[in-house]
C-alpha cells in the first residue's frame, strides 16, 4: 500500500503540470527521490487566499470549523490548519472529569505549545523541499486516498461507512498512515461526499508542496479603526460605574461576531480581555468571561480571522448609533457602584448578584434590542451542538418577552435585589455528580422564587386580556426581535425574527430574569469541555426555564383552559416535574387575565399577541409560491421520513422545509437525543421558509417550477421507507451525486448574496441520502 500511494505521488507529480522541462524519479528503500528539482510546479506561489482558502471552505470547513470537528481539526484558517488534529472528543456526554480547553488561538498559541497538547500534525512543520512537504502531510494523504479510492458516482454510498452524528473517529498520524489505509481505504477526504475536482486536487496539493504557507489577515478599514477606538476608550474608562458597564457589556458580547457599520465588507470582531492596550490584542485564556482574569486586563477587539461557518456565526452589530444607545440605556442613567463585584464563582456566575447595582430596566433593554442574538447564544455558543439545552424544548415555538416597562415584579429592581440568590445557576458549582443536589437545591430555590412571584400575581388586580396584552413588548413598532421562532432540529437548533409557520403547539413568554439566566446557564456559564455533572446540572434548569416562560404564556388564559394545556403540555416524561412539584396548582387556580370573547381563548390570545408586535415584525413576513405554500398544511405520519432539514431549489429560488415533530415525550435530563424516538408521528408537520434556515442540511432537493405539483403529490403518498427511497431517488441529491458540489456552492453563494452578514458555511456532518 505504501508503496501504491508513493506511485501515485509520482504520478501527480508528473502529469498534472505539463511543463516542458519533464521530471524524473525513482524509487530507493522504497521512498520517492527526484532526479532533479521539482520543475512541475508552478514558479510563482499558490495564493493561499485567492485559490486554497476557497476549496478549504467549500469542500472541508463544511465539516470540519467547530468544536466537534473530527479529530477537532478545525480547517478554517491557516492557525487551525498549522494546530493539528487530536482525538480526544471535545463532546462527549459521558465524561467524568472535565477536559482541558482547546480553544484554538486562546490555550495555546503557538504551534510547539499544541504539540505539546497532544495535537499532531497534518501538514509539515518545517517547510522543506516539495517532495518531502507532501510525504509529510496528512492533507494531502487523505485527499489523495480518495482520488485512489474515490466513492461510486451514482446511488448510495456503501454500508461500511458510517455517516452518524457519533461515528467512531479515525485520526490517522503520519507514522501510521499505511496501517489506517490498509484498514480505511474508503475513508478518504472529503469524507462520504464526492471527490475533489481534478483543478481543486492539484491546486491543494502544488500549495502542500510550497509549504503550506498563508494568513488570514483581512483589511479593515480606517473608519472602523477609529469607532474601534471610541468604543475601547469608552469601556476602559476607570471609574466604578464604567467599569461595571463594560463589564456587564463584554459578558453578553464575549461569543458575538461583530460587524461594525462603517465597514461594508464581511469582517467581523470579537470583544475580548486582552493583556494589552494597544496593538494584536494578546487574549486572556480564562474559561468564562466572568473567571477572574488574574491582573490588569484591558477590553479591546480583536479581528476575527477564521473563515465565518453557520453554526458557529452569532451576528452582533456596532455603529454611532448603537454608542449613543449604550449611553443612554447606561452611562447617562444615575446609579452609583460604591462596590465592584468579585470574580468569586458564586458572586460572578449571578448576574443578579454581580450587576445588581444597574438598573433592570437597562440590563432588559439592552437584551430585547438583539433578542435574537441573546437566544440564539445557546445554539450557536459553546454548544454548537447543542442537545444539551435542546432535548427540553419542542420542535417549532414561539416567543415573546416582557414588556421592560410594564408594571410586574420581574421588572422591580427592589423585587430581584430581595430574591437574588434564588436564581443561582449551577454554574458556580462544577464538580461530581450530585443528584441530590440537582434534584433538591436548585428546584427548592426556583420553586420559592416562582411561589414570590405567582404571590404578586395573586395580590394584582385582575386585568381585561385588552389590557393585560400590554404586558407584551411591541418591539416599540419597529424591533423585529419583538417576537421570534425558534426551530430545533434534534440536536441542533435555529432562530428567526417574526412568527412563522401555523400556530406551534407551544408558545413562551419571556421575561428579564428568564432571558438573563438562559445567557448564563447556557452561553456565559456553560463549559462545552465539562463533565457530565455539569451537563446534566445544564439540562435540568433548562427544563426549568422552559416551563417558566411556558407557564408565563399560560397564565393569560382562563383557568379552565390554562388546565387543559397544562396537562396536554405536561404529559408523558413532562410528568416528571411531579417529582419535585408539591403543590403545581397553586398558579393553575388563579384567574389572572378577563374579557376573552370567544369559545377558543387560545386562539384569541394568539390573535392579541399577534397584533400586538405586528408592526414591528412586519419585515419579517415572507411571500411563497401559493403551491409551496401548502407544505405548511401538510401533516401526518408520512413526514416522518423526512430529515430536520430540506433545502430545497426551485429553479433560482431557494427554500428551507423545516420537519417539525411532534413529541408525546419530551426527554428531560437522564436522556440524550438518541432516545428521543415516541414521537406522535401522525402529528407531524413541516414549515416553509425563504432563503436558509438551520446550519446543517440533510437534504438538497432540486426542483423546476413545472414539477412542483407532482412533487407535492408524490410526497404526500409515501407510505413505506421504500417509498421515500424512489422520492428521493426521483429529487434529491445524493452523496454521490456527481453534481453534488454544484448544488452546495449554490446554496452558500444564494445563501450570502440574500444574507450577506449572517451567512456562514453551512455544514454537511449530518446530510443525509
Amino acid at each position: 500500500m505504501k508503496l501504491l500511494l508513493q506511485l501515485f505521488t509520482i504520478l501527480f507529480l508528473t502529469i498534472s503540470c505539463s511543463l516542458s522541462n519533464k521530471e524524473q524519479f525513482v524509487i530507493t528503500n522504497n521512498e520517492v527521490i527526484r532526479a532533479d528539482s521539482l520543475a512541475s510546479l508552478p514558479i510563482g506561489p499558490i495564493s493561499y487566499k485567492d485559490k486554497v482558502r476557497p476549496i478549504l471552505d467549500n469542500r472541508c470547513v463544511v465539516c470540519h470549523g467547530c468544536y466537534d470537528a473530527p479529530c477537532q481539526l478545525k480547517l478554517s484558517s491557516i492557525d487551525g490548519i498549522k494546530r493539528g488534529a487530536n482525538p480526544e472528543r471535545v463532546y462527549d456526554g459521558s465524561r467524568i472529569l472535565s477536559m482541558k480547553p482547546t480553544r484554538l488561538n486562546v490555550d495555546a498559541k503557538s504551534v510547539s505549545e499544541w504539540r505539546s497538547k497532544d495535537f499532531h500534525p497534518v501538514i509539515s512543520d518545517t517547510s522543506t523541499t516539495p517532495q518531502e512537504n507532501l510525504e509529510n502531510s496528512l492533507i494531502y494523504k487523505i485527499i489523495q486516498l480518495k482520488e485512489m479510492f474515490p466513492q461510486p458516482r451514482a446511488g448510495l454510498i456503501s454500508k461500511e461507512i458510517d455517516t452518524s452524528l457519533n461515528r467512531r473517529q479515525y485520526c490517522a498520524k503520519i507514522e501510521n498512515f499505511e496501517e489506517y489505509v490498509e484498514e480505511h481505504s474508503n475513508l478518504g477526504m472529503p469524507f462520504a461526499l464526492p471527490n475533489l475536482t481534478h483543478k481543486e486536487f492539484t491546486i491543494l496539493s502544488h500549495w502542500i508542496a510550497q509549504g503550506s504557507k498563508g494568513n488570514d489577515d483581512k483589511d479593515q478599514n480606517d473608519k472602523t479603526k477609529k469607532l474601534i477606538e471610541i468604543f475601547e476608550s469608552k469601556f476602559n474608562e476607570k471609574s466604578k460605574k464604567s467599569k461595571l458597564i463594560a463589564r456587564y457589556i463584554y459578558e453578553h458580547l464575549f461569543l458575538a461576531h461583530i460587524n461594525f457599520n462603517t465597514d461594508h465588507s464581511r469582517t467581523f470582531y470579537r470583544l475580548v480581555r486582552a493583556r494589552n492596550k494597544s496593538g494584536e490584542p494578546n487574549e486572556i485564556d480564562a474559561l468564562r468571561p466572568y473567571d477572574d482574569p488574574k491582573g490588569e486586563f484591558y477590553y479591546r477587539f480583536k479581528l476575527y480571522r477564521p473563515t465565518i461557518v453557520a453554526k458557529s456565526h452569532n451576528l452582533y452589530k456596532l455603529s454611532h448609533q448603537t454608542f449613543k444607545r449604550y449611553e443612554d440605556l447606561f452611562y447617562k442613567v444615575d446609579f452609583k457602584v460604591n462596590t465592584l463585584p468579585s470574580y468569586e464563582p458564586e458572586v460572578a456566575s449571578n448576574p443578579f448578584i454581580a450587576f445588581k447595582d444597574i438598573p433592570i430596566k437597562s440590563k432588559y433593554s439592552f437584551l430585547l434590542d438583539n433578542s435574537r442574538f441573546f437566544i440564539e447564544g445557546f445554539i450557536k455558543g459553546p454548544v454548537c451542538r447543542g442537545q444539551i439545552a435542546l432535548n427540553v424544548i419542542e420542535d417549532r415555538f414561539w416567543v415573546y418577552f416582557a414588556d421592560p416597562d410594564s408594571k410586574i415584579d420581574t421588572n422591580s429592581d427592589a423585587f430581584i435585589d430581595k430574591y437574588k440568590n434564588l436564581l443561582e445557576l449551577p454554574a458556580s458549582e462544577e464538580s461530581e455528580i450530585e443528584f441530590l443536589s440537582i434534584w433538591s437545591d436548585f428546584w427548592k430555590k426556583q420553586k420559592t422564587f416562582l411561589s414570590a412571584r405567582n404571590q404578586h400575581f395573586k395580590n394584582a388586580k385582575k386585568s381585561n386580556i385588552s389590557e393585560a396584552q400590554k404586558i407584551i413588548w411591541d418591539g416599540d413598532g419597529h424591533n423585529p426581535n419583538a417576537a421570534l421562532t425558534i426551530f430545533r432540529h434534534l440536536d441542533s437548533a435555529s432562530v428567526r425574527e417574526g412568527l412563522h409557520g401555523i400556530t406551534p403547539e407551544t408558545t413562551w413568554v419571556i421575561d428579564y430574569p428568564i432571558l438573563e439566566r438562559i445567557h448564563y446557564l447556557l452561553v456565559a456559564g456553560f463549559n462545552v469541555y465539562g463533565n457530565v455533572a455539569h451537563q446534566l446540572k445544564t439540562r435540568l434548569y433548562m427544563d426549568f426555564l422552559r416551563m417558566e416562560g411556558e407557564n408565563l404564556f399560560l397564565s393569560f388564559l382562563p383557568v379552565e383552559n390554562r388546565k387543559l394545556l397544562h396537562k396536554k403540555w405536561y404529559g408523558g416524561n413532562r410528568n416528571h416535574v411531579k417529582l419535585f412539584i408539591k403543590d403545581p396548582s397553586q398558579w393553575l387556580n388563579i384567574n389572572y387575565v378577563t374579557g376573552f370573547k370567544t369559545k377558543d381563548p387560545l386562539d384569541e390570545l394568539h390573535t392579541y399577541f399577534r397584533n400586538r408586535t405586528k408592526r414591528a415584525v412586519k419585515s419579517t413576513k415572507q411571500s411563497f409560491d401559493t403551491r409551496l405554500k401548502k407544505l405548511d398544511r401538510f401533516k401526518g405520519k408520512f413526514l416522518s421520513y423526512f430529515p430536520e432539514i430540506t433545502l430545497l431549489k426551485v429553479e433560482d429560488e431557494l427554500y428551507t422545509i423545516v420537519h417539525n415533530k411532534e413529541y408525546k415525550f419530551v426527554s428531560f435530563f437522564l436522556n440524550d437525543a438518541s432516545t428521543r424516538d415516541s414521537l406522535d408521528q401522525e402529528n407531524d408537520t413541516l414549515t416553509l421558509i425563504k432563503g436558509v434556515e438551520g446550519s446543517y442540511p440533510n437534504l438538497f432537493i432540486n426542483l423546476s417550477k413545472d414539477n412542483i405539483h407532482q412533487f407535492m403529490e408524490d410526497m404526500a403518498n409515501i407510505t413505506s421507507p421504500l417509498e421515500y427511497t424512489q422520492f428521493i431517488a426521483k429529487y434529491g441529491v445524493r452523496r454521490t451525486n456527481s453534481n453534488f458540489w454544484k448544488y452546495s456552492d449554490w446554496i452558500n453563494q444564494e445563501y450570502l448574496k440574500n444574507q450577506k452578514f449572517r451567512a456562514g458555511v453551512l455544514d454537511l456532518n449530518r446530510y443525509a441520502p
